[in-house]
């Protein structure tokens, strides 16, 4: 029985592998034969494919200009792409759930396999100037293949629906300040995308890039709305209080940065607020005991600041050189200020109330 869920669960990790390379592998080689190539080697096209493959998983590059010089690291990579290994995963282990009804062998196998061929790949993939991080490409895989099969519908993980639905609404409110940007920045988008002249295939392709950028720039339109803000590189600031920015990179999507100082959008940091009390609200109305909520409150700020701090770091980086470090929200401070919200929540909605029941009971 063990021999036969090894190798089913290998079969399925190549086929959830497959299902994203080889479109990736038809669309370089396409791009690759249609931007006229004076050489006919192949290879280049296919690493190509295999480092697009990688990146899907935010997998982190390093770039080297000689063999001991680090000329920079890519680190911001478009969250958005990590959606399509994730759902190759989970249409898989749906499938496999159907033929083996041992749920934890499973998942760990299929887990184990994933990131091995993500390591495998990560390490043939590397060149003399381009080496994406073995050991991230293993991690993130394995992060990803284990979302994957979730069954998020479980009882065990019911105290996270509330929680989970109140982010989902925040990630919601960035993509629509983002879509609002864009509208209007409109003529500096279209001042970025003359400027590049990608061509049609490259237009495409572009396209696609931006629409998989757009949750980086959600989560840093969260940060920007709350009042923290965001880096567009080495020295910048861009918040509702304060802008300094030096230069735009030639990204259309990043048309949709604020021009100046906007500082009556602070006021949406009392959302955080909101939110926070929200979820402290819900869990009183769960619990009948103070020392309960208590302990259940410690649970779900725990797994919700991990999954922020998560999104905060994986959401920004570097783009290769050093003047473009960092862009995007920095991960700490945005997960500090999702600690400071949900602290002065369970002050006002737990804590003062419980206060006021001890002193008017000692009193009485």
């Amino acid at each position: 029985m063990a021999a036969r869920i090894l190798l089913l669960t290998l079969q399925q990790a190549l086929r959830s592998c497959a299902l994203l390379l080889f479109p990736l592998i038809f669309i370089s080689m396409f791009a690759w034969a249609t931007a006229g190539s004076t050489t006919g080697n192949t290879t280049d096209p296919i690493r190509a494919a295999l480092w697009l493959w990688l990146a899907a998983h935010v997998v982190h590059f390093d770039l080297q200009g000689s063999a001991t010089h680090l000329f920079g690291t890519l680190t911001y990579l478009p969250l958005g792409a990590a959606v399509l290994p994730f759902f190759a995963l989970r249409n898989g282990y749906s499938r496999l759930r159907n033929e083996i009804h041992q749920v934890r062998p499973l998942r760990i196998f299929l887990v184990g396999w994933y990131a091995l061929l993500a390591l495998l790949i990560a390490f043939l993939s590397q060149t003399g100037s381009i080496k994406p991080n073995c050991y991230l490409s293993g991690i993130f895989a394995a992060v990803i293949a284990i979302l994957a099969t979730v069954n998020f519908t479980s009882d065990r993980l019911r105290f996270l629906r509330f929680p989970g639905y109140l982010l989902i609404v925040l990630f919601g409110i960035g993509f629509v300040a983002v879509g609002v940007s864009l509208m209007i920045h409109f003529q500096i988008v279209k001042d970025l995308t003359i400027v590049i002249q990608p061509g049609w295939v490259g237009g495409i392709l572009f396209l696609l890039i931006q629409i998989l950028y757009l949750p980086n720039l959600a989560i840093s339109a969260i940060s920007y709305l709350f009042g923290l803000g965001f880096s567009v590189g080495l020295g910048t600031s861009i918040s509702p209080f304060h802008f300094l920015l030096h230069q735009i990179p030639a990204i259309p999507v990043l048309g949709a940065l604020p021009t100046g100082t906007q500082s009556s959008l602070g006021y949406f940091s009392i959302l955080g607020i909101l939110i926070g009390m929200a979820i402290v609200i819900h869990i009183n109305f769960r619990t009948n005991s103070f020392a309960r909520g208590q302990k259940e409150l410690l649970k779900v700020c725990a797994l919700v600041l991990a999954v922020v701090a998560a999104v905060g770091y994986l959401s920004s980086g570097s783009l290769i050189t050093s003047a473009m470090s960092p862009v995007g929200v920095v991960w700490w401070k945005f997960s500090g200020l999702f600690i400071l919200f949900i602290f002065i929540s369970a002050i006002v909605t737990q804590y003062l109330p419980w206060a006021f029941r001890k002193a008017r009971s000692s009193h009485d």
